[in-house]
């Protein structure tokens, strides 16, 4: 299935709006593995059972009997609710043309306590717990993509069944649809055909509407017993280190840090630009060697790193594109941030707890805000610096992929948002009974990939504007892009 391309999503108010959410009516989902899929169980075991054209066939025979019957549909919550005697006459013939094994697994549900007609034709007492388990799984499993073929076909066997009743109407004029349907049985998953038919007939099937009681109240008794009698099956995504030069290059950005620190120290102490960029560039610099020195390269704090490397540098670029304009921008820039620590030391003063424990040295923050200028003379501006945020600041410097690829990815564990939670600290189980749920990852078995390669390209970013404003002798290496 090709999804929609982020241009064909409408863009309102800050939100992309898929195509589908901006309609005027309101569509509702009716999943197929978790709520149709259970009702129909019992025929995907038989098309299971046989290659897909015997299936096929032996299921159309099964239908046109169950239309004798005069029972409504396929799924299993009605044909369980119908007197015993059209019961056991369908079961008779399923069992006849199936044999008895064949929704022997499906006992481990419909047991004889609850459903004796059911299970006296089914049961197998040989056929254990597991093994009828293992079935079901299978099928499941087999089943759970409503685009895969198995799952088409059991749709075809639903929506034409519903046909064959007169349930469902078709349009004469709806010729393409009443041709796929014909044809739908007869031709291979690998004709051409198929790839235009397939669709006509799961879009034909979705919109069934089939809800009530009965279906409400087996699906919530299929899934909690499914689920109960199901083992987790997690399992992890495994990534390689990819890290085999970080010593190396920690050394060799050490050295030209040291170059840069020595040049400001000695020749230009008093100079705001340098001590900003460089300061900018000493903080990139400690937290890169964070990464190394505690090995967080597959960790969640290292995307933390990489998103304060890369807005590190879209500061710094944009620092240096409105200097000509705003000579003063140097200060402003080390004010505002100076800001923001005197609005936390004025919280604090006005706290009323105990915060002797907390990490947070308030006193020494009270003296950087002081360091310079009397506080009293510091404003708190709460915008952000410049007016723009890092997306705007990114698009203005020529840099908008950093934004869009990486850093509005890194925010998201930043910020605990649930994509990062999913993909950093819970574990999906292949358990089909258990609807392939997730699992908290408290043995920390869930690593993420690699970080390496992207923090060492932002430092080198970071490394390269500073070579492009004070020079670098040439024995100081960059990896240029």
């Amino acid at each position: 299935m090709e999804h929609l391309k982020l241009n064909q999503h409408k863009f309102k108010k800050g939100k992309f709006i898929s195509p589908w959410n901006d309609m005027d009516f309101q569509m509702t989902q009716n999943p197929w593995f978790q709520n149709r899929l259970p009702e129909y169980l019992w025929l995907a075991l038989i098309l299971n059972k046989y290659d897909r054209k015997q299936g096929l066939d032996i299921c159309n025979s099964i239908m046109l009997f169950v239309k004798e019957l005069k029972i409504n549909s396929l799924s299993i919550s009605e044909i369980l609710n119908i007197d015993d005697e059209r019961q056991a006459k369908l079961w008779a013939k399923v069992e006849e043309l199936c044999g008895k094994e064949c929704l022997s697994p499906l006992t481990i549900l419909f047991t004889y306590n609850k459903y004796p007609c059911f299970a006296s034709f089914f049961c197998k007492q040989q056929a254990t717990i597991e093994e009828r388990l293992y079935y079901i799984g299978e099928v499941l499993s087999k089943a759970s993509d409503h685009q895969s073929h198995f799952a088409t076909d059991i749709r075809f066997l639903v929506i034409h069944y519903l046909i064959l009743c007169e349930k469902v109407k078709i349009l004469a004029e709806a010729k393409d649809i009443i041709s796929a349907l014909s044809k739908y049985p007869f031709l291979s998953h690998d004709d051409v055909e198929m790839r235009m038919i397939r669709p006509m007939i799961r879009s034909a099937e979705m919109g069934i509407e089939d809800e009530n009681e009965n279906h409400k109240q087996y699906l919530k008794y299929f899934w909690e017993d499914i689920s109960l009698m199901t083992q987790c099956k997690l399992f992890t995504i495994q990534y390689d280190n990819e890290v085999i030069d970080a010593d190396l290059y920690i050394e060799n950005i050490k050295k030209i840090m040291g170059y840069y620190s020595d040049m400001f120290t000695t020749a230009y102490p008093l100079d705001d630009k340098m001590m900003v960029l460089i300061g900018i560039a000493t903080y990139s610099y400690k937290r890169i060697l964070e990464l190394v020195n505690h090995n967080l390269y597959n960790e969640i704090s290292g995307r933390t790193i990489v998103r304060v490397l890369i807005e590190s540098y879209i500061m710094i670029k944009y620092l240096l594109k409105h200097e000509t304009e705003n000579k003063n921008i140097w200060k402003e820039y080390q004010y505002y941030g100076i800001g923001q620590f005197k609005l936390v030391v004025k919280k604090a003063e006005e706290f009323d707890g105990d915060l002797s424990m907390s990490h947070v040295n308030y006193k020494y923050l009270s003296f950087l805000v002081n360091e310079y200028m009397g506080e009293d003379f510091i404003d708190m501006d709460t915008r952000y610096f410049g007016k723009q945020g890092i997306r705007e600041k990114a698009d203005e410097i020529g840099e908008k992929e950093l934004f869009g690829l990486y850093y509005d990815y890194d925010s998201a564990f930043e910020h605990g948002l649930w994509g990062a939670i999913r993909e950093s600290s819970l574990l999906k189980c292949d358990a089909a009974g258990h609807q392939y749920h997730c699992v908290p990852d408290v043995t920390d078995q869930q690593k993420l990939k690699s970080v390496w390669y992207d923090a060492k390209r932002m430092m080198n970013k970071i490394l390269l504007a500073l070579k492009t404003e004070f020079g670098l002798p040439e024995q100081y290496q960059i990896d240029e892009e």
